[in-house]
Formats: C-alpha cells, sequence, structure tokens
C-alpha cells in the first residue's frame, strides 16, 4: 500500500513560528511533525510515500529524507501553484496509482486502529473512506453517516445521516478516484469531488472510531499537543539525555542528547528542549519547547512560551 502526506499548505495558523520551519517538518520530540503520521502508516502495512510540497520545499525534503533514511520510501511532487487536497492528490497520481492508498495530512498526529478501518473500507467495497472520530469541539465540521457508514452530507447539510464525527484527513482511497479528480487544477477533494459524489450515489464511506488526534494548528496547538506527547512513553526516546550534574529536571521532560544543559538550570515541569538547544546555568524552563538552536541565556526563565532562535512565542 501507498500512502501520500498532504505538505503545500503555507502554515498560516501556526505564524510566526512558521516563518522559520514549514509546518509539516517543525520539530516535535527530535523529529518532524509529519513523521509521526508517516511512522506509523509504516507500522500499519504502508511501504512508500509521496509528499506534495510548495513552501520551502528544498528544507522540507532535506528534513524528511534524514528521518527516512533507509525506513521507507519517499518521492516528491513540487506545485508552484497550491493545487488543494483534490488537485495535490490527482497531481501525484503516477505515484499512487496500482493499489489502495492512503493520505494524510501533514500537520496532525492521528493514531486508530487502522487494520479495522482498511477491512471496513474493503467490505463495503468503497471508493473513498474517511477516518472519523468522534467530535469533541465545535472547531471541527461534522461529517455526517448512515448508520452503514454511507456519507450522507458535510457540516450544516446532514442529508439523511443519523451520525456525524469529524474529518481526522485520513482516508483510505482506491485508484479509481485519481480519474474522478479535476487534473491540473486547484481543488477541494471535499467540495469539488465527493459531494458532487455522493449525489449519484458513488460508495464515499465514514469510518467513525476512537483514537488519537493532535493537530498542530496554532502555536498553542503545538505547545499543548508537544507536552501531550509526554504523557505516552511509547512515543517517545529514553528520558533525559544531554543533561550535566547539578540539573534539577521535573518530569515529564524530553531533553534531547544533543542539547548543552549547564548546571543549575530548572528543566520541567513539561519541558521539551530540541537538539542543539541550550538552557544555560541557572535559567528555568517550564511548560515550554526550545527549538534547535534556540538558547535560554543564564537566569532566564520561559515558561508558557516557544523559543526558536529568533523570536520567543508566549501562548
Amino acid at each position: 500500500m501507498k500512502g501520500m502526506i498532504l505538505a503545500a499548505g503555507l502554515g498560516t495558523r501556526l505564524h510566526p513560528l512558521s516563518y522559520e520551519m514549514p509546518k509539516p517538518v517543525v520539530p516535535v520530540l527530535g523529529r518532524p511533525l509529519c513523521t509521526w503520521t508517516m511512522a506509523y502508516l509504516a507500522r500499519s502495512g504502508v511501504k512508500s510515500f509521496v509528499l506534495n510540497l510548495h513552501h520551502h520545499p528544498r528544507l522540507i525534503q532535506q528534513e524528511i529524507m534524514d528521518w527516512a533514511g533507509k525506513r521507507t520510501p519517499v518521492q516528491f511532487t513540487i506545485e508552484p501553484e497550491i493545487l488543494g487536497t483534490g488537485g495535490g492528490i490527482a497531481n501525484a497520481r503516477q505515484h499512487l496509482k496500482g493499489g489502495t492508498f492512503v493520505t494524510a495530512n501533514g500537520d496532525s498526529i492521528v493514531r486508530f486502529d487502522f487494520a479495522r478501518a482498511l477491512a471496513f473500507h474493503r467490505r463495503k467495497k468503497s471508493l473513498a473512506t474517511l477516518v472519523l472520530f468522534p467530535i469533541r469541539q465545535k472547531r471541527y465540521t461534522p461529517v455526517w453517516i448512515k448508520p452503514s457508514g454511507r456519507i450522507t452530507g458535510f457540516g450544516t447539510d446532514a442529508g439523511d445521516g443519523r451520525l456525524s464525527g469529524f474529518y481526522t484527513g485520513v482516508q483510505i482511497v482506491e485508484p479509481e478516484l485519481l480519474d474522478l479528480i479535476p487534473h491540473e487544477k486547484p481543488s477541494c477533494i471535499i467540495r469539488d469531488v465527493y459531494i458532487p459524489l455522493i449525489a449519484t450515489g458513488a460508495p464515499i464511506h465514514g469510518f467513525l472510531t476512537e483514537g488519537v488526534f493532535r493537530e498542530f494548528g496554532t502555536p498553542s496547538d503545538y505547545l499543548r499537543e508537544t507536552i501531550a506527547l509526554l504523557e505516552e512513553p511509547s512515543e517517545r526516546d529514553p528520558l533525559p539525555g544531554g543533561s550535566s550534574p547539578g540539573v534539577e529536571i521535573i518530569p515529564p521532560a524530553w531533553i534531547s542528547p544533543r542539547a548543552r544543559i549547564s548546571p543549575g538550570a530548572v528543566i520541567g515541569p513539561n519541558a521539551v528542549i530540541e537538539e542543539n538547544g541550550a538552557v544555560e546555568a541557572g535559567a528555568t524552563v517550564a511548560n515550554a519547547v526550545i527549538w534547535p538552536g534556540a538558547a535560554v541565556r543564564a537566569g532566564e526563565t520561559v515558561r508558557n512560551a516557544i523559543l526558536t532562535p529568533h523570536r520567543r512565542v508566549d501562548v
């Protein structure tokens, strides 16, 4: 099975952080954001990936290839003009054709029972199956389905749907869909493809399930969800690393082995020090993320913030 990570957006909601680093590759516990979902999908049976790129494509390619190494084959498509969630998939058709494929967004971490979702998709003989989670926040648009899983509408248009969930950005798709997406022009996979297909009775389904969904849309989302990962021991590297004698570490915390922590520093609770980050003597970091190359000066306190080499973003 092949996979696609949608990574061509500008990341405007993540400003000012995305001025320095494209959203798909902002650092999250020592690795680019989008590789968390890539690794999950690889464990679930996805053998290769394609990413569509627009904003700082070379930087994203470098970060992804440094992570991928020999783990999994990765290819890229470049969009001089952003093609959207539909056009981007159509533009990658040469990489995706040949069998069932899966797509996911590059700005979130998603985990669920993929085997059950795939079995549902195949049992329903679906053209596309959107993975849905129960709606717990008003910020998400409802996707309406029948008890059978058939999608009937989006947002205020429920059709005859009785159940709803929000779209996680993960979908399982048959290659026949590639011929139904407008090629070489921008399009939205929901508005321009699925809504017209649903009107014709095409088998477009929603698989309503539970799992982990972490969206890194805004700086506050980024800080909150990065810290939340510290409570998932199976998803983080051993702790601590890179510290010196005389450093006080208050869990939970994550310190890159390549970070520099001076004696007298206090790290935590809820602190992340990324690669080549530095915390000087007497400084305190709590409920904060220190980016690669950023330095907390002696005696300084960074709390409820993200510190990059160029700015501090308080949230």
